[in-house]
């Protein structure tokens, strides 16, 4: 079944932002009984106007006015915590530009004791604009309608816990989660659902700084054509060696009935671990183990000072694009004022395009970023590089970005800020593309709630494709204000 109709398709993403975003809130405790805590709600509401000149693939030309209100939601009361920040961009364009009408971005996390010492119901939900395939290069709602999709995952967590005296706790961690799309080209084949049940006991304050753990998991991943199931049993066991360092490991068995060419998916599971935090400024954690896939890996490193804040990660396993999806928004740009409610929605590293087909791959990543803040002036760096070996098709793709921002406080209200990005995708037997953009903005602050910019973009995509490059320069007048 097509979602080709136009106006199916802006109802569809609009009753989906109706859902998610009161659902998201609803799951993270955003009820009159959790207002009792440290709640801040914000606003703002942007209008814009941006002359579009594109040529060669998907030429275009007019000029897209766009209205974009924004809410945000952050805080924690006494037994719930959310994160929400949800943005909608309308658009109409004029001459053959492309624009999506209705644009949806949401980063929602939250988790909320519904029983005491009993019950926990967590939940995260995102919504954002994503490219149709590897070399589709940066989307956003002025040229989404022939390069991208709009995505949108949900998901619930619901852990029981039960204490038996001092000695040991029985945990059972479950999940829910869809994984859905609208846009050209997109099909009901393109929605997925899964759901993970587990129980395990894990150790209790009797034990001290050791701890341990037996688990048991099922996993269900439901898709139009094909069903995936995995299991996995492990037995876990960690050591608080003193305030700073922790060391854990775990060794198991999982069976996994999924889409592969490997002969074999099933067999023993381990790792080992370390997490050292040194002071309240710095953490560090680390894991190596192995699977089917052979070697897997993660880890992260953050750390903070009263001018720099860095964040970098690193992994190597098995996935999907709906993980992706659901697990887009965890990796973000440091910011130097993290408890600011009007910093909105939260910068993340842009996710490289992906095929859009439901195959796992192995997928080996870096992603790192650095804020450097003075009284004035603040710099961002952002780099990531990607690997990804599909299961099925034998693909192999090479992705890489770097972004590089500065802002400048000018004076009189005034702020200037200058952006370059590169991004480079390799597809084995496919198209091979190369990005990059550099955009210039100057703001004025007009009063305490109301602010006005102007941009200047330039973009180039060269493609090994003949059809697959283009040259786009916009040109962008923006007002904003906010009301609460």
């Amino acid at each position: 079944m097509s979602n080709n109709n136009p106006m199916r398709r802006r109802l569809a993403g609009s009753m989906r932002a109706l859902i998610l975003l009161p659902v998201a809130t609803g799951v993270a405790g955003f009820s009159p009984l959790a207002l009792s805590g440290d709640w801040k709600v914000t606003d703002s509401a942007t209008g814009r106007l941006t002359v579009v000149d594109r040529s060669g693939n998907n030429s275009s030309s007019g000029v897209v006015a766009q209205v974009s209100p924004q809410i945000n939601l952050n805080g924690r009361g006494g037994r719930s915590e959310a994160n929400v920040a949800y943005r909608l961009t309308a658009s109409q364009g004029t001459g053959s530009t492309d624009s999506k009408a209705l644009a949806h971005n949401l980063h929602a996390l939250g988790r909320v004791e519904l029983i005491d010492q009993f019950f926990w119901l967590g939940g995260n939900a995102s919504a954002q604009l994503v490219g149709n395939n590897a070399s589709s290069g940066p989307v956003d709602s002025i040229n989404v309608g022939s390069t991208g999709r709009q995505s949108y995952a949900f998901q619930l967590t619901p852990e029981f816990r039960h204490h038996l005296g001092r000695y040991m706790d029985i945990v059972s961690k479950n999940s829910i989660d869809y994984v859905t799309y609208t846009g050209n080209n997109v099909s009901s084949n393109d929605d997925s659902r899964s759901y993970s049940a587990n129980f395990g006991v894990q150790s209790g304050a009797y034990f001290g700084p050791l701890s341990w753990s037996l688990s048991a998991t099922q996993r269900k991943t439901e898709y139009d054509t094909r069903d995936d199931e995995n299991a996995s049993y492990t037995a876990g066991v960690g050591y608080q060696v003193d305030p700073r360092i922790r060391v854990r490991g775990m060794v198991g068995y999982e069976t996994n009935d999924v889409q592969t060419s490997r002969s074999n998916t099933d067999g023993s599971v381990w790792t080992v671990g370390v997490d050292w935090a040194p002071n309240q400024r710095t953490n560090v954690s680390a894991d190596y183990g192995k699977r089917y896939l052979g070697t897997i890996y993660s880890g992260h490193i953050n750390h903070r000072t009263k001018r720099t804040a860095l964040a970098l990660d690193f992994s190597r396993d098995v996935t999907n694009r709906r993980s992706t999806q659901l697990e887009s928004f965890q990796f973000q740009v440091p910011d130097l004022n993290p408890d600011d409610p009007d910093n909105g929605l939260p910068e993340t590293i842009t996710l490289f395009s992906l095929r859009q087909i439901d195959e796992d791959y192995v997928n080996t990543q870096v992603r790192g970023a650095l804020t450097v803040g003075g009284r004035r002036t603040t710099a961002t760096i952002t780099a990531n590089a990607a690997n990804r070996k599909y299961e099925v098709t034998a693909a192999d793709e090479d992705s890489y970005g770097l972004t590089i921002g500065v802002s400048r406080q000018l004076g009189a209200g005034f702020r200037g800020s200058l952006r370059g990005g590169l991004t480079s995708t390799d597809v084995k037997g496919g198209a091979s593309t190369d990005t990059y953009d550099v955009q210039f903005s100057l703001s004025k602050q007009l009063s305490q709630r109301t602010s006005a910019s102007v941009d200047v973009l330039h973009r180039n995509q060269d493609s090994s494709t003949a059809s697959g490059g283009y040259t786009e320069n916009r040109l962008g007048v923006s007002v904003s204000t906010s009301f609460l």
